[in-house]
């Protein structure tokens, strides 16, 4: 009562916030008026305002409001835990976490009851036309989120009381209090323990099959065991040049199909025709005649392993192979060793690796902003304007990486498929094709199991702080408990109800991989028997895809709007393999190119420069060509123009890769030849699958784990690009 007769003094009827707020009210409330603080707080919060206050909350309550008043260090902190008004509100700073660490630092040293500071988090609804941030797509419902620190004795319910009464007190009774979270109120359920079993399990048998092979190399050197017979030298006549991030099994083939890889990670080597590459003085065939540029370029840039001291062979079991593919000693030498024989497509790990940090890039600025729950950035509005700048676009469009791994995959699948049908002279049997589907399944399927189980049920609980959510953490986690059984199935795209799972929803990509891969066959067999009809039969696919992809895409464009255009047409569009399916047939089609041609190609150099300059031109008009829609001032791109944008670059940017890949190849791809074949690549290429499984799920952790909000700007952003793949490698 204290309060308000003061503030009537003053001149007013009515209390509002804003007169609080004064920094006269400030003044007698903190700095010199305990006595106005404690008496209102008193009057109003448990007399009037709390009666649905549990007593022992009430009580704790009571003590820290006296304690408060009476200037007590331990109150005092308790206080300024809480979040306060802060800066930037019109950039999109509805997030006010306060001080968590200060919170848990709370200890009420010397009152009855004793406790200890807990930290709560209050969601407040904030009414329409308020917050400018509103206005960003997927922030349409944003509220307000509040930190405070409460006794750890307070409830979920109680600590609901307290907000409410603190507006109705403030006269802002027309704030609805959401939600509000607690932390400490939950445990780790039965599942959690059931990953954890299957890490640790999975943590002895690597390290049992490290010990095993270090045992067996050191006998192995010492002469203890003859390993004469196991002992096979690098056959570089037909070899793969495997980038796999599994265990290295390419010398373990089953049913005549070689180890298949995920993101493109077979390299094709040997005689181009299909056959074998004939040996002649210890020199394969293909070099008899001079030294092919592609062979240059990589002599310059990595060593010839065949040159180097005998491997360590492998076990001559398959057990044995299996328990040495385990080892750590095995998988690092396998991720480092940079040979590759002279014939490989060495620029495909150049781009592999590019694409992925590509890829990489753009998660950044996605998650980022995350909007699942609240935003984590101080200046959401300061982010949302960085695509007006014209090199934005190269983050924007960054969806083009995608459709590179895609003719990347394809390639590579038809033309060691077709090599080997050309070599035996039929296509596969039964056994050839379950093994066919299966192996690419075995690949990519654990992996990515592994990580929706970690993600699902053990990232919960490995954070804290103002910003971590026990409850809410990971973004839409029901989708991943629920359709489990779908990432196994690789049918998460589709499942649920047709629009795909909303939890790591960036997988869509492996689910796509695969169900393009499992068509493939009917293209193939049809190639090997009769070319023409297989690309009558890809140029209708083309045809089809284009249609469909163009009548969804209309239909749900937003005028000048691609950003909210892109989140529209996620579900039906963008994640659906019958508008993404270009890249993987024009893949195809290289790919059938790369097994007829043999060797170098003679080309005059008028129609190599002209190559490049229209895959160089087509390249940038993919990615800058709508610019317009983001452009301050500019004129935005209407439907139909955006609508034949959107579809015909995925045609024009496989076109251009593919050039970048074939002149590399056949020895005209100069100083491009030479950077994307460095042979520093070659490692990373080979961790690219599992960068893109774990990178968001680092990021999210990363950024949730922060103690206050990032003040975004894009040196901020880029350098979490840079810890990103830095802790993968660490993991």
């Amino acid at each position: 009562m204290e309060v308000l007769q003061t503030l009537k003094d003053e001149g007013s009827d009515k209390v509002y916030m804003w007169q609080i707020l004064t920094l006269p009210s400030v003044q007698k409330l903190i700095g010199g008026g305990g006595s106005y603080l404690t008496g209102n707080l008193r009057y109003y919060l448990y007399n009037d305002f709390m009666t649905d206050i549990s007593p022992v909350c009430k009580n704790q309550s009571m003590v820290f409001f006296d304690s408060l008043g009476a200037g007590k260090m331990w109150a005092l902190k308790m206080f300024d835990a809480a979040a306060k008004p802060p800066r930037s509100l019109f950039l999109g700073n509805i997030n006010w976490v306060g001080n968590w660490d200060q919170c848990h630092q709370v200890k009420s040293n010397g009152s009855r009851p004793e406790f200890r500071g807990k930290y709560c988090r209050a969601s407040i609804g904030i009414p329409k036309g308020v917050l400018p941030i509103e206005n960003l797509p997927g922030l349409e419902n944003a509220k307000l989120e509040v930190g405070i620190c409460f006794p750890d004795q307070c409830t979920e319910k109680d600590v609901a009381a307290h907000v409410r009464a603190g507006l109705d007190l403030v006269t802002l009774t027309f704030l609805p209090v959401v939600e509000v979270e607690c932390e400490g109120e939950e445990h780790p359920d039965s599942d959690f323990w059931i990953v954890i079993g299957v890490v640790i399990g999975m943590a002895v048998l690597i390290a049992a099959a490290t010990i095993y092979d270090g045992v067996r190399r050191f006998m192995m050197q010492s002469g203890e065991v003859d390993f004469q017979d196991a002992t096979a030298q690098r056959d570089t006549s037909d070899e793969i040049a495997s980038s796999s991030n599994d265990i290295p099994l390419k010398k373990l083939s089953l049913g005549g199909q070689e180890n298949q890889g995920f993101h493109n990670d077979e390299t094709p080597t040997a005689n181009q025709n299909g056959g074998p590459a004939l040996q002649q003085n210890g020199r394969p065939a293909s070099q008899q005649n001079g030294t092919p540029r592609n062979q240059a370029a990589r002599s310059a840039t990595a060593p010839r392993s065949a040159d180097k001291q005998q491997a360590v062979p492998e076990p001559q079991t398959t057990a044995g192979k299996l328990v040495v593919g385990c080892s750590a000693i095995a998988n690092t030498e396998f991720v480092f060793d940079t040979y590759l024989p002279d014939t490989a497509i060495t620029a495909l790990d150049g781009i592999r690796v590019i694409s992925t940090t590509w890829v990489i890039l753009g998660h950044v600025f996605n998650y980022a902003t995350d909007r699942s729950r609240f935003v984590l950035l101080e200046n959401g509005i300061d982010v949302w304007d960085l695509q007006k700048e014209f090199n934005s676009q190269t983050i924007i469009n960054g969806t083009f990486a995608v459709d590179t791994f895609f003719f990347m995959s394809a390639l590579l699948m038809t033309f060691l498929t077709m090599k080997k049908w050309k070599r035996s002279g039929k296509i596969y049997g039964p056994k050839e094709w379950f093994f066919f589907y299966f192996l690419r399944w075995l690949r990519i399927v654990p992996a990515l199991l592994f990580v929706v189980a970690v993600y699902t049920w053990v990232l919960p609980w490995v954070g804290n702080g103002p910003l971590w959510s026990t409850r809410q953490f990971p973004p839409n986690r029901s989708d991943c408990v629920n359709y489990f059984w779908a990432y196994a199935l690789l049918i998460h795209n589709f499942i649920p109800n047709g629009i795909g799972s909303k939890c790591l929803g960036y997988t869509w990509y492996v689910a796509n991989d695969y169900q393009l891969w499992a068509i493939s066959p009917i293209i193939m067999i049809i190639m090997f028997f009769s070319p023409i009809a297989s690309f009558i039969l890809m140029f209708g696919i083309v045809v089809a895809s284009l249609i469909a992809g163009g009548y969804i895409y209309q239909d749900l464009y937003v005028y000048g709007d691609s950003i909210t255009t892109l989140l529209r047409v996620w579900d039906d569009y963008y994640v659906k393999p019958y508008t993404r399916c270009i890249p993987w047939m024009i893949g195809i089609a290289f790919g059938y190119l790369f097994f007829k041609t043999q060797g170098r190609i003679r080309m005059k150099a008028v129609y190599v420069i002209l190559g490049w300059m229209l895959a160089t031109a087509g390249a940038l008009s993919c990615v800058w060509g709508s610019f317009a829609n983001f452009g301050e001032g500019m004129t935005k791109i209407d439907t139909l123009p955006h609508t034949l944008y959107n579809v015909l670059t995925r045609i024009l940017w496989a076109l251009c890769i593919g050039w970048v890949v074939f002149a590399c190849h056949k020895g005209y791809g100069g100083i491009v030849n030479r950077l994307l074949s460095w042979s520093a690549y070659r490692p990373l290429s080979k961790m690219t699958y599992v960068a893109y499984l774990i990178h968001p799920a680092i990021m999210l952790v990363y950024m949730f784990l922060q103690k206050s909000l990032i003040f975004a700007t894009e040196i901020t952003l880029i350098s979490a690009d840079i810890i990103g793949p830095q802790l993968q490698r660490s993991v």
